[in-house]
Parts: C-alpha cells; sequence; structure tokens
C-alpha cells in the first residue's frame, strides 16, 4: 500500500514537474514568436518549436505526451481568448485584403496620371489653336 502511494506521489510531482517545464518553454516559445508577419507560420511555427524545446529538455517524453502537455498549457494560458484564434481568420482576410486594395490603389493612381496628361495635352492644344 505505501509502495503504491508512493508511485502515486512520485508520479504526481513528475507531472508537475513536467507541467512547469512545459509552462516555462510555453512562454519562451511565445516571446519567440511575437512577432510574425505571417499568421498561418506563426501558429504551425510555435507548435513545432514548442515541441522541440520539450523534448529536448525531457527527451523521455512520447509525442503523445508532448501533445498532452502543449494542449494543456495552452488551455491554460488560452482560457479566453477564442477571439485570437478567430481573429486570426479575419487577419488573414484583411492582410490578403489590403495587398488588392493596394495594387487596385497603384493600378488607380497609374490610370490618374495617365487622364492628367491627356487633359494637359489636350488643354495646350486648344489653347494653341486660340494663339
Amino acid at each position: 500500500m505505501i509502495k503504491q502511494i508512493l508511485g502515486l506521489v512520485i508520479s504526481i510531482l513528475k507531472n508537475k514537474t513536467y507541467m512547469t517545464a512545459a509552462r516555462e518553454v510555453w512562454s519562451i516559445v511565445d516571446e519567440n514568436f511575437r512577432i510574425t508577419e505571417k499568421v498561418e507560420d506563426k501558429f504551425r511555427s510555435k507548435t513545432e518549436e514548442f515541441d522541440k524545446l520539450l523534448l529536448a529538455k525531457f527527451p523521455e517524453l512520447t509525442n503523445e505526451d508532448v501533445i498532452y502537455f502543449r494542449q494543456a498549457i495552452a488551455g491554460s494560458v488560452n482560457v479566453g481568448k477564442e477571439a485570437v484564434l478567430d481573429n486570426s481568420v479575419i487577419m488573414k482576410e484583411l492582410q490578403e485584403s489590403n495587398a488588392k486594395l493596394q495594387a487596385e490603389n497603384a493600378s488607380l493612381k497609374d490610370q490618374l496620371s495617365k487622364f492628367q496628361s491627356l487633359a494637359a495635352a489636350t488643354v495646350n492644344a486648344d489653347v494653341q489653336q486660340t494663339v
């Protein structure tokens, strides 16, 4: 009975150690990926980096263990941040829309420049005819 209790205590302490280390790794990864240009790169890279760092710290963990700790930490860290995930889709759409608007703006500026040149040439031709 005492062996079982000690085994359980050791298991709990190990799990607590892993969770503490996983939180530290999460913070490191979060800090390293705070600024990135593409939203999808940010999420994919953070997951890969978290897995790599946690496995480096605890090579005895399986991939399933790493996934468990990543999800557990993400769940506790991201409580109330569902809007951020929803906003990531919006951010991607805004980035795409911004690129389209910039291209359209450049095209319109080019057309305006051509129109102004044509208008100036027409005014000059009218002035020369009246003189």
